[in-house]
C-alpha cells in the first residue's frame, strides 16, 4: 500500500483530511471493496464522531451501528479478540454496511491501558477476501495509525475530540502529557468550541484555521479543523494539532468582549497569505479603519499590524523547521512579498536570520 504524508506547504496533514479518504478509495482500486468504514471506536461510547472515513454506507445505518449494533456485531467481537475477521454482512449483525457483502474487520488497539482501537471494516460483492488481501488491509490500518501517533516534529501534538470534548484520541506523547497535566486538555475542552465560534462564522468542514489558547499556562498554537467521515453522517469530531509559541509569536487570546475583533482575528489567520491592509479589514468588520484600530488593538492588546506579522512569522518558523522548502518560497507562502523583505523582517523579528533559525532545527 502506498503511504501518504504530511504536506508542510498547506500544513495538511493528509491521512486526516484526504488521506483517510485516500486509503479508502485506494482499497477499493487494490481490493475491489465497495464499502469501507475506518476510525476510532470505544466500547463503552462508539460513536460516529470518531470516524475517519465512510463509504458505501448510509449515515443511518451508520448511527445505528454506534447507537445499538455496534454490541451485537460478531465480526468486530471476533476481530477484537483476534485482530481480523472474515465473514459476511448482515442487517443486525455486522458492521454498518450493506448487507450480504463478503467483509473484513481489522482492528488494533490504540494504545496501552486504553481501550480505544483503530478499527477498519471492508466488503466487497464478488469474492471472500484472500490472505494475501487480509494481509494488505492490516497494512493499510498500520499505516494510517502510525501516522497519526508518530508526528514527525518534536514538539507537535496530535488529537481529535468529539463533538462533546471528550478525547477521541491522541498521540502517545500527547497522551501522557494529558495524564502529566489534565488542565491542559481541559482548556483546551473549554475554551476551542466557544472561541472558534465566535471567531468563525458556520465553521466549514476540513478548512485548517489557527489560533493561540493559554493551555495549562502555556500560550500554544492550535490547529484544527471540523471533519466527519462522510455524506450522511451528521456528527462531527475536531482534529487539533499542538504546538508551543515562542515568545515572538501571536499572544494568546481567548474570547473578546467586541465579536467583530474577533472576526477580524479569524479572517487573518485565513488570509494572511495575502497580507490584508487596514482598510480590507475594517471594511470586513463593518467599521472606520481608525474605529477599527482602536477596537482591535483593545480587545487583542496588539495593533492589527503587529497580529498579522506575527501570524505571517509564525507560519514562517514552522515551514523552517518542518520541510525543506527553499527559504525564497517560505518568504511567498508566509505572505512576503520578497525574499530580502521577509529576511529583513524575520531578523529584526526574531533576532536571526532564516538561515541560522532553520539550522537549530
Amino acid at each position: 500500500m502506498k503511504t501518504y504524508s504530511a504536506d508542510s506547504s498547506s500544513g495538511a496533514i493528509v491521512p486526516w483530511r484526504e488521506g483517510s479518504a485516500a486509503y479508502a478509495d485506494q482499497l477499493k482500486r487494490e481490493l475491489g471493496t465497495d464499502g469501507v468504514v475506518l476510525g476510532i471506536i470505544d466500547p463503552a461510547t462508539p460513536a460516529a464522531d470518531a470516524l475517519l472515513a465512510v463509504q458505501g454506507a448510509k449515515g443511518a445505518d451508520v448511527s445505528a451501528w454506534c447507537d445499538k449494533g455496534f454490541k451485537s456485531d460478531t465480526l468486530l467481537r471476533d476481530a477484537r479478540k483476534k485482530g481480523v475477521s472474515v465473514g459476511k454482512t448482515a442487517k443486525t449483525t455486522g458492521p454498518a454496511l450493506p448487507a450480504s457483502r463478503h467483509a473484513a474487520v481489522f482492528v488494533q488497539h490504540a494504545s496501552t491501558g486504553s481501550s480505544r482501537s483503530w478499527y477498519m471494516a471492508i466488503s466487497r460483492k464478488k469474492a471472500a477476501f484472500s490472505d494475501i488481501e487480509l494481509t494488505q488491509g492490516q497494512l493499510a490500518l498500520s499505516m494510517i495509525r502510525a501516522q497519526f501517533d508518530h508526528t514527525g516534529e518534536p514538539d507537535l501534538g496530535r488529537l481529535m475530540l468529539g463533538e462533546d470534548n471528550r478525547l477521541i484520541h491522541a498521540d502517545p506523547r500527547s497522551e501522557t502529557l494529558f495524564l502529566e497535566k489534565p488542565d491542559v486538555l481541559a482548556d483546551l475542552a473549554e475554551q476551542l468550541q466557544p472561541v472558534a465560534a465566535q471567531r468563525w462564522e458556520g465553521l466549514d468542514d476540513q478548512d485548517f484555521h489557527d489560533l493561540t489558547l493559554n493551555l495549562g499556562g502555556q500560550a500554544t498554537w492550535v490547529r484544527f479543523y471540523r471533519g466527519r467521515a462522510g455524506r450522511g453522517i451528521d456528527q462531527r469530531h475536531f482534529y487539533i494539532e499542538l504546538r508551543p509559541s515562542a515568545k515572538d509569536d501571536l499572544p494568546a487570546v481567548g474570547l473578546v468582549e467586541d465579536e467583530r475583533v474577533s472576526l477580524a482575528m479569524g479572517y487573518m489567520s485565513d488570509h494572511f497569505v495575502d497580507t490584508p491592509g487596514l482598510n480590507e479589514l475594517a471594511d470586513y468588520i463593518e467599521a472606520s479603519p481608525f474605529h477599527f484600530h482602536r477596537l482591535f488593538s483593545r480587545g487583542a492588546q496588539i495593533s492589527p499590524k503587529h497580529y498579522l506579522l506575527r501570524t505571517q512569522l509564525q507560519h514562517a518558523k514552522w515551514l523552517l523547521r518542518a520541510s525543506r522548502k527553499q527559504i525564497g518560497e517560505i518568504s511567498g507562502l508566509s505572505g512576503f512579498a520578497s525574499h530580502g523583505h521577509f529576511t529583513a523582517t524575520f531578523h529584526k523579528m526574531v533576532g536571526e536570520s532564516p538561515s541560522s533559525y532553520r539550522e537549530k532545527y
